[in-house]
C-alpha cells in the first residue's frame, strides 16, 4: 500500500475514534497522554485491511506487511478554554518523535513512518510550527489532518514517512 493510501485509511479511522469517545476528551482535558489507546486503536483499524498487524515486534510499536510505524501522543503545554493550564515538556516530546525516526531509520522494514497526535493544539498557533519544523526535516511527507476532542478541545494528527 502506497503511503497517500495509508494516510487516507490511518485518517479515516482515527479521526472519528479520537473525536466520538469522551473518554479521551477527559485525557485532553488533563492533558494526559493516550499512546497505548492510540496503539490498540490503529492496530483494529489496520487488522480490518491486513491480517498480519503486529505489535511490538523488534521494538516497533505497528507493523505489517512491509510497513513499520511509530506512534506518538504529544500534549501541549498551550492555553485553550476547557483544558487545564499545566506545564508540557513540549521540547522533549519532539525529542521522542525525532529518536522514534531514528529507530525507525535502523530498521529493515521497506516503508516506515510516524504518526503522532498533538493536542491541544490549532495548526495556525503562534509557536507550534517551530517545534513541527524539526520533525518535518527528517521526513520524505508529512500529512496532517485537524480534529476537535468533544467539548471542542483542538488537536492534529500528524502522518509523516520516513
Amino acid at each position: 500500500m502506497e503511503f497517500e493510501d495509508l494516510t487516507k485509511l490511518i485518517f479515516g479511522e482515527i479521526k472519528p475514534k479520537l473525536e466520538d469517545n469522551q473518554g479521551l476528551t477527559i485525557f485532553a482535558k488533563e492533558r494526559a497522554k493516550f499512546e497505548g489507546w492510540l496503539k490498540a486503536e490503529l492496530c483494529e483499524s489496520l487488522s480490518k485491511h491486513f491480517s498480519d498487524v503486529i505489535v511490538e515486534k523488534d521494538g516497533i510499536d505497528i507493523t505489517f506487511n512491509d510497513w513499520a510505524i511509530e506512534l506518538k501522543t504529544v500534549n501541549t503545554n498551550y492555553r485553550f478554554e476547557k483544558v487545564k493550564i499545566k506545564a508540557r515538556p513540549i521540547t522533549l516530546n519532539i525529542k521522542g518523535i525525532s529518536r522514534d525516526i531514528e529507530k525507525l531509520h535502523r530498521t529493515t522494514s521497506t516503508n516506515k513512518a510516524i504518526l503522532f497526535v498533538v493536542f491541544p493544539v490549532i495548526a495556525g498557533h503562534k509557536t507550534w510550527p517551530t517545534h513541527l519544523k524539526k520533525v518535518s526535516t527528517s521526513l520524505k511527507k508529512l500529512e496532517a489532518k485537524e480534529f476537535r476532542f468533544k467539548k471542542g478541545i483542538p488537536g492534529i494528527i500528524y502522518f509523516g514517512l520516513v
